[in-house]
């Protein structure tokens, strides 16, 4: 008990404590303290930075959860008798109804508890049928509470540890109460009875800043006259398009800050065409709650939590963690790059990775870390990708590149047609750019397509896969995530999709098993600029399909930009003779 009143007294009493308390999550202090859900609540601004008002407001935040579920989860029978019961009977469908709500609640909750029941399927704690009720009672009430956004999956990954933490604590607390009495401040901050409203007061807070993250509702984008003044012209779709908060930041962290600390790695992720989304949305979304175990995952939180509430230290330890396995990375191919993203290898000292990432940051104010690198026998994540690639297979209809290519290049000849005949020198339509011809489909069957089954990639533009296959009676397709339709007879166009939804993406942090870390299957792991040496000849004739293809690609592009110069040129000398003709007439 003495040791128990001693650490409440080295955290919380002097006036300046709100430094120390933080700086003891950065540093990883907090990971075998009894307070560490006060000091959460801190951090979270749950509690005021004023301790004398900690109780105050404690009572204040649990008494408005007694509402929100009160008014949230009703019982219509136990309101047959003072409503109208035309209106309130099972089978209205009025929206007044009791029964209507209740049956829409119910559809809800069923939602809710499907994702609940394998939250931490290894602990028993989160097996006790009391504490899934608690998780589903608090994400329902969040989810009626904030209508526009509801209940995502994933949410239950945030609120598991929020529960877990005040868990540890009351337990910690109540021994410790047996033996003297405590204070009046430790009873009301920590009574048991209260764990299911301070997890909903801390999880609220924590979604304020995270909500983004989960939202669907893409950014606006500018309308009319001057989007189409401004804009760049065919430019990738989730540059210029609408896009959701986190595909726009995971896309800025692997193209800003990667590329800024490591130029080669950004480079290997980008000729892979790994695409961040497929990894990143995961990691930011839940706080890496994947990706390491719940003890190591309490302590990366302490450090996010502590250093600030909108948690700007996620950026940095998402760079960290990649700079962890980045000779690996490199030295390896697309699927177990995939594997090794998606199955994050196990990290032994979690705070040399906290440290990289503040050092990341502010390297001024920061020691440089002890730089250590991942280094093991990469079979299991090689196979982990496969298993990946395979999961996330979809069936799209196949696009012929050479009917793209034809219906781009006419496209472009009627865009240019209006300047075609005058001293630019542009060939008339029917005529063919010696510098824009596609090869025929004989021609693209001489090329040395491997007899494979059918590989996958994940173009970095669209973040969808890329089908490559061969047929007997056909020519070489090439799926991209495009809609064909017709805008007018007897022309046809496509659009390119946006990134996908990734709310389903599966994948745990499963270790490897025991054979992947004998001391025979090491191996050391090149830091040369190439790795052309360690792929075998059927990736190497795999690259050859993928770099042809990119090249049809790139000629595509080519064009695109062509034409869009064209047309730039055309409608400029059409606004210069309607400024001068109007000129002329004002005159």
């Amino acid at each position: 008990y003495f040791w128990f009143i001693n650490e409440w007294d080295d955290l919380f009493q002097d006036s300046n404590y709100l430094a120390r308390i933080r700086q003891a999550g950065i540093n990883g202090r907090l990971r075998s303290s009894r307070f560490r859900s006060v000091c959460w609540k801190v951090y979270l601004d749950v509690l005021p930075e004023d301790k004398t008002q900690w109780i105050s407001r404690t009572k204040e935040l649990r008494a408005q959860y007694e509402k929100i579920k009160e008014t949230h989860i009703t019982n219509p029978r136990k309101a047959a008798g003072k409503q109208d019961l035309v209106v309130n009977n099972p089978l209205s469908q009025d929206e007044g109804s009791l029964w209507n709500k209740f049956f829409q609640d119910k559809e809800l909750r069923s939602m809710i508890k499907q994702d609940v029941l394998r939250t931490f399927p290894e602990m028993l704690f989160f097996q006790e049928e009391d504490v899934r009720t608690k998780l589903t009672d608090i994400l329902f009430c969040y989810a009626r509470e904030n209508e526009q956004l509801l209940y995502k999956q994933g949410m239950h990954e945030l609120l598991a540890p929020i529960v877990f933490v005040l868990h540890c604590d009351h337990q910690a607390f109540q021994h410790a109460s047996e033996t003297a009495n405590p204070s009046e401040e430790m009873k009301v901050l920590l009574d048991p009875k209260f764990h299911e409203h301070d997890a909903y007061a801390m999880f609220s807070l924590l979604m304020e800043t995270a909500e983004p993250w989960f939202s669907s509702f893409e950014r606006e984008v500018r309308k009319g006259k001057e989007e189409m003044l401004t804009s760049i012209p065919f430019a990738r779709p989730q540059d210029l398009g609408p896009s959701v908060a986190i595909v726009t930041k995971v896309n800025r962290i692997q193209d800003q800050l990667v590329k800024k600390h490591d130029i080669e790695l950004y480079m290997h992720l980008n000729r892979l065409e790994i695409a961040p989304q497929i990894y990143g949305i995961r990691w930011v979304r839940l706080l890496f709650g994947r990706e390491f175990p719940l003890q190591d995952l309490l302590v990366v939180w302490d450090a996010l939590f502590a250093d600030s509430i909108t948690l700007d230290l996620v950026d940095y330890v998402f760079v960290a963690m990649l700079l962890y396995i980045r000779d690996a990375l490199i030295a390896s191919n697309f699927q177990t790059c995939l594997g090794l993203l998606m199955h994050y290898p196990p990290i032994g000292d979690i705070h040399s990775l906290l440290l990289k990432a503040l050092f990341l940051r502010d390297p001024k104010n920061n020691p440089r870390p002890v730089n250590y690198q991942f280094q093991q026998n990469l079979d299991y994540y090689k196979t982990r990708g496969a298993d990946f690639v395979n999961k996330t297979r979809t069936k799209v209809a196949p696009l012929n590149i050479n009917k793209v290519s034809s219906s781009l290049l006419n496209f472009g000849r009627k865009l240019i047609a209006p300047m075609g005949g005058g001293s630019s020198g542009i060939s008339p339509i029917n005529s063919e750019p010696p510098s824009c011809t596609t090869p025929t489909n004989t021609q693209m069957k001489s090329q040395p397509y491997p007899q494979t089954q059918h590989q996958h990639r994940l173009l970095k533009s669209e973040s969808m896969p890329v089908h490559l296959s061969k047929g007997e009676h056909t020519s070489s397709q090439i799926s991209l995530p495009a809609q064909i339709h017709s805008d007018t007879p007897g022309h046809t166009s496509w659009t390119v999709s946006s990134s996908p939804s990734t709310e389903r993406l599966s994948g745990g942090t499963s270790s490897p098993p025991p054979s992947a870390t004998k001391k025979d299957s090491f191996f050391n792991i090149s830091r040369s600029r190439s790795h052309s040496k360690t792929i075998n000849k059927k990736d190497e004739e795999l690259e050859a399909q993928v770099s042809f293809l990119q090249g049809q690609i790139n000629d595509l592009e080519a064009m695109s930009k062509y034409c869009a110069k064209m047309m730039n040129m055309h409608i400029g000398e059409s606004v210069s003779q309607l400024v001068v003709s109007a000129l002329n007439t004002c005159w």
